[in-house]
């Protein structure tokens, strides 16, 4: 259980949704704390300015300096009477004429004229000072006016309190609907998550459908429905090839059986009985070959084969596959003739048995007294080594089909020779394993497979 919810998606995207949502939140409280703070200060700022003004003012009308010596306490009344409101008149000399400040709050005095300063109270509470010069009578003073802002560190831890509230409020709200949105967004996934769980040999067919899914699946449903596409195709060709393999090992298994019941049935003599070893002997070779056949084939198509690539002169490998078949084709009264030039990479073990592959073919199916002709040819960035005959015609339904295991075109699957159906197959394998193509053309009764491979 911890291990599903350590690799979550829905809860990786629900934690960083709630994580970002509380940043978002925490900096856009911040940043309004700070312009309410600023802005608070600014507006105070322009209040202590106006009752430095106030004080400028009453200091410059007639029997004010009367007024600071008997009644002091009215430049505070001046100030709408707030006792944390501070007041200083400093004569020539230094000398203080008036010092409203009943909490004996010390307090720097500015240059006169100057921006406000920052200060802080005894209480802990901060505060701001601003000086300006004025004229008491004939005689020039300096005024210092302070204000102590207690009610407004409050108001202030107030807003702070309220902001970290509502991040937090913030942050539950998306975690929740994080956990609402992503069950809804990832339900196509839980659908493909289903839909793989049904998938068996029987159901390959069925597919996803892409037209009420969200875009971005889209790409997910079409890889999947291609691995289904792939898988299907496998299998049906698994099930033609387990049939296929099972009707080729019935059919040599059986003739043996057959051959020695009939053999001991009644007495035999020693030359009869060697001719069934000899016959069961050649049906276990043909069997032997098959297998052989099956294992290339298993390995080429994990490409576990590793091929042994060097330039090969196309030339000289023709004439010596042609050269191993001379005897067959003379028993045959057939031709081998061998044309073109070309020089290419390739494993040259793997090239002669699919060349072999093709001569064999080739000498089997051809009229008696035809040529069986070995081509190489350059086109470009490919070269082609072509085996071509003169033999029956072959209908185009077979043609796609011929390099398939165990295909034959004689719908009797028996052959004389002894073949196991798997030789075209082999070719293919070994042209995919160059990166190069096999195919195959008829016109008329002549019949042409060619080997594309990979000039460089």
């Amino acid at each position: 259980m911890r291990a599903a919810l350590r690799h979550s998606l829905a809860l990786r995207l629900a934690t960083v949704l709630v994580l970002v949502v509380a940043l978002v939140a925490a900096g856009l409280g911040a940043y309004l704390y700070r312009a309410f703070v600023a802005e608070i200060e600014r507006r105070d700022d322009i209040q202590l300015l106006g009752k430095l003004r106030q004080v400028q003012v009453v200091l410059g009308r007639p029997g004010a300096d009367e007024l600071v010596r008997a009644q002091p306490g009215f430049f505070r009344d001046t100030m709408s009477g707030q006792e944390n409101s501070l007041v200083r008149i400093v004569g020539a000399g230094g000398r203080v004429l008036a010092d409203i400040n009943p909490g004996s709050e010390r307090y720097p005095v500015p240059t006169a004229g100057g921006a406000p300063a920052g200060w802080v109270a005894r209480s802990g509470a901060p505060g701001r000072v601003v000086a300006g010069s004025a004229r008491l009578g004939a005689d020039p003073v300096k005024v210092v006016v302070a204000r102590a802002y207690g009610e407004r560190s409050a108001m202030f831890a107030r807003y702070r309190e309220r902001i970290v509230a509502a991040s937090l409020v913030s942050a539950l709200a998306a975690a929740a609907l994080a956990v609402l949105l992503l069950r809804r967004g990832l339900r196509p996934l839980r659908q493909v998550a289903d839909h793989a769980g049904l998938v068996r040999p029987g159901t390959l067919a069925q597919r996803l459908d892409t037209g009420m899914a969200p875009s971005e699946l889209w790409s997910l449903i079409e890889a999947f429905n291609a691995m289904l596409d792939r898988l299907e195709e496998g299998y049906a060709r698994l099930s033609g090839f387990s049939a296929d393999l099972a009707h080729e090992f019935r059919t040599p298994v059986a003739n043996m059986i057959g051959q020695s019941q009939v053999m001991l049935a009644h007495p035999r003599g020693a030359a009869e009985y060697e001719g069934l070893i000899v016959s069961n002997i050649e049906e276990l070779e043909r069997l032997a070959r098959m297998i052989d056949a099956m294992l290339f084939l298993a390995r080429a198509h994990q490409e576990e084969v590793i091929l042994a690539r060097r330039q090969v002169a196309a030339r000289e490998e023709l004439e010596r596959v042609a050269g191993f078949f001379e005897g067959m084709a003379e028993e045959r009264g057939l031709r081998l003739a061998c044309t073109g030039e070309a020089v290419f990479p390739a494993d040259p073990t793997l090239l002669r048995q699919a060349l072999a592959n093709l001569v064999s073919n080739a000498l089997r199916h051809a009229d008696p007294g035809s040529a069986v002709t070995l081509d190489a040819v350059r086109h470009g960035d490919t070269v082609e080594l072509s085996v071509s005959n003169q033999g029956a015609c072959i209908a185009q339904a077979h043609l796609a089909r011929l390099f398939e295991r165990f295909y034959r075109a004689d719908a009797s699957r028996s052959d004389a020779e002894g073949s196991t159906g798997l030789g075209l197959s082999i070719v293919s394998a070994i042209m995919g394993l160059h990166g190069g193509t096999a195919r195959i053309e008829a016109e008329g009764r002549e019949v042409r497979f060619t080997l594309a491979f990979p000039a460089a």
